[in-house]
């Protein structure tokens, strides 16, 4: 980050120790690893936010030209969204058939049907 050798080191250290004097050195150079030490971090979570967010940025531009190439647009995937069944038409497809051909003549007639519609097979025999 600095590029500070060793003979800056010692002058610093020198002219630190002529100004301070040797009993408040120690506690100026803990205080400014400190402050140095945080600053340090605080740069590095910048510089990672800002990767991040490059990274970020950059799919999804790749998504949007992927989306372009398959002729997506917004308008069509809430389109297509607002067109999906819901958890309920969804359950209701899984039944079996029979369960559903039992609800469809209940929904028409408005009562259960009776065994005979059920079973036209039953019907017949018990006609002849």
């Amino acid at each position: 980050m600095f590029d500070i050798g060793f003979s800056e080191l010692t002058l610093i250290f020198v002219i630190g120790l002529v100004v301070l004097g040797p009993e408040r050195l120690p506690k100026a150079a803990r205080t400014v690893g400190y402050w140095m030490g945080r600053a340090r971090s605080t740069f590095n979570h910048l510089r990672n936010e800002l990767e991040r967010e490059a990274l970020n940025q950059d799919m999804r531009e790749r998504m949007e030209s992927q989306m372009r190439e398959m002729g997506l647009d917004e308008d069509s995937i809430r389109e297509a969204r607002d067109n999906l069944l819901s958890e309920q038409e969804v359950a209701r497809a899984r039944r079996r058939p029979s369960t559903l051909e039992h609800e469809r003549l209940e929904h028409d007639t408005g009562d259960s049907p009776s065994p005979a519609a059920e079973h036209p097979e039953s019907e017949k025999k018990s006609n002849d």
